[in-house]
């Protein structure tokens, strides 16, 4: 799941704003090249002073307004996002249908509340993670996989909330 998270007193409410502003990538992971490639897309790439330090720094930079926003990728609720609502206003900025059609991603929901402050959805992206089996499973060994996952999707949610995000709807990618 892509993630723009901005300081809420930079007026940042979409990639669009992101004109003069400071943003951390990280260095190196899907998430940074998918979010320079965003940039590119958005028509914003040479317009955004591209801050070049490791991700694990984001949450601090942030906070000590040492930059207006990073992008980071990983399921919801991803820890660095929480850290950092905790602790700093920040706004989890989403994308239009026309951004999300550009991507070439499927799209996904971070429901409201998710973090703290966000009081209402964010559309965005996401790369689905998928398993998946060859034909030498039994088709016997295959259903009661399925079978388990769906009859403790609940319980995993209790413990990990990104299973939240896992739905029927989602077997369509």
């Amino acid at each position: 799941t892509m993630h723009l998270v901005a300081r809420a007193d930079r007026g940042i409410a979409s990639w669009s704003d992101l004109g003069g502003k400071s943003l951390l990538l990280g260095k190196g992971s899907f998430g940074a090249k998918e979010g320079e490639k965003y940039l590119g897309l958005f028509g914003v790439k040479d317009q955004v002073k591209l801050v070049d330090v490791e991700l694990s720094n984001a949450v601090a930079a942030l906070k000590n307004g040492q930059v207006d926003a990073f992008v980071t990728a990983g399921s919801w609720p991803a820890p660095n996002v929480v850290e950092a609502a905790a602790s700093t206003p920040v706004k989890v900025i989403g994308m239009s249908a026309e951004q999300i059609a550009q991507t070439k991603r499927d799209e996904l929901t971070i429901p409201a509340g998710t973090y703290a402050g966000q009081s209402a959805d964010v559309k965005t992206t996401t790369l689905p993670v998928v398993a998946y089996t060859s034909t030498a499973m039994s088709e016997e060994t295959a259903y009661q996989l399925t079978k388990t996952f769906w009859a403790q999707k609940d319980a995993m949610s209790a413990q990990a909330a990104w299973w939240r995000g896992v739905n029927a709807g989602l077997l369509a990618n």
